[in-house]
C-alpha cells in the first residue's frame, strides 16, 4: 500500500541556518572609571615633576631635559592602568588600518586647518601670544632645535595618540558614548596644552584624531595626521627664525 508524501522530507540541499549578525568592536578592557583615574594619575606625576623642576632652577641642561623626558609621562598612567587590569598594550589600537580611511582624514585636516588659520589670525588681532611665540622662547632656551623638532614631531604625535585616544577617549567610550567620549577626551587634550591661543585649534584636532580612532578602531592614523601637524608647524617655525621673518 503506497505510503501518503511526508511533509519533513526536504529535495534539494538542506537549508543553511541564517548568518550570525557582524560582531562589534571588541569594548575596551578597562573602564570609564580607569580611564578617569590614569587622568588623576597623571595630573599627580605631571604636578610632582613640575615641583621638582621648580626647585633646581633654570639652565640650558635643565630646560633640555624637560623638552626630552616631558611627553613620555603620558605612558606612566597607562602603564600603572593596564598593568592593573592586565591588559596588553596592542589593545590601546596598536593595530593595521584601512588606508582609504586615512585619505578621508587628510581631507578633514585640510578644513580643519581653514578653522585653525582663522583662529590664529584672529589671536594675533586681539595680541595674544601663540604657540609659535611660546616655540621661539623655548627655542632659544635649549639651543637644541634637532632635539625639539624630533620630540614634536615623533615622539609627541605616539605618546599622545596612546594617552589621549587610545586610553583615555577609548576607555571612556564604553559607558558615555563615542560623541560624548570625543568632546571629554578633546577639551582635556586642549588643556594639557595649556595655552589661550591653541585651544580652540587643539580642540579640532583632538576630535579629529578621536573620530579617526573611532572609525578605524587604530592610532596609527592619528599618530600619521599628528605627525603632519607637527612636522609642519615645527618645519615652518624654524625656517622663519632661520630667515629672520620672527
Amino acid at each position: 500500500m503506497d505510503q501518503p508524501p511526508r511533509d519533513d522530507l526536504q529535495l534539494g540541499p538542506p537549508s543553511q541556518p541564517d548568518a550570525a549578525p557582524p560582531t562589534p568592536p571588541k569594548p575596551a578592557t578597562w573602564t570609564a572609571s580607569d580611564a578617569w583615574l590614569g587622568l588623576g594619575l597623571l595630573l599627580i606625576v605631571l604636578a610632582a615633576y613640575f615641583l621638582v623642576i621648580a626647585q633646581l632652577g633654570e639652565s640650558k641642561t635643565l630646560s633640555l631635559f624637560v623638552v626630552a623626558t616631558f611627553e613620555f609621562i603620558l605612558l606612566i598612567p597607562i602603564a600603572v592602568v593596564l598593568a592593573i587590569r592586565k591588559v596588553a598594550w596592542v589593545e590601546l589600537g596598536l593595530r593595521r588600518f584601512d588606508r582609504n580611511a586615512l585619505a578621508i582624514g587628510c581631507g578633514l585636516l585640510a578644513g580643519t586647518y581653514i578653522l585653525v588659520i582663522i583662529n590664529n589670525l584672529v589671536m594675533v588681532a586681539l595680541g595674544i601670544g601663540t604657540q609659535a611665540d611660546t616655540i621661539i622662547d623655548m627655542l632659544g632656551e635649549i639651543d637644541s632645535p634637532f632635539l625639539f623638532a624630533f620630540v614634536t614631531a615623533i615622539v609627541a604625535p605616539v605618546t599622545e595618540e596612546l594617552f589621549f585616544r587610545g586610553f583615555l577617549f577609548k576607555g571612556l567610550r564604553e559607558k558615555y558614548g563615542w560623541v560624548n567620549a570625543l568632546m571629554f577626551s578633546s577639551i582635556i587634550f586642549a588643556i594639557f596644552h595649556g595655552q589661550i591661543a591653541t585651544l580652540i585649534p587643539t580642540f579640532l584636532l583632538g576630535a579629529l584624531f578621536a573620530y579617526m580612532y573611532q572609525r578605524t578602531e587604530s592610532v596609527f592614523p592619528g599618530m600619521v595626521l599628528h605627525f603632519a601637524v607637527n612636522s609642519l608647524g615645527v618645519c615652518a617655525i624654524l625656517a622663519a627664525s632661520q630667515f629672520g621673518f620672527i
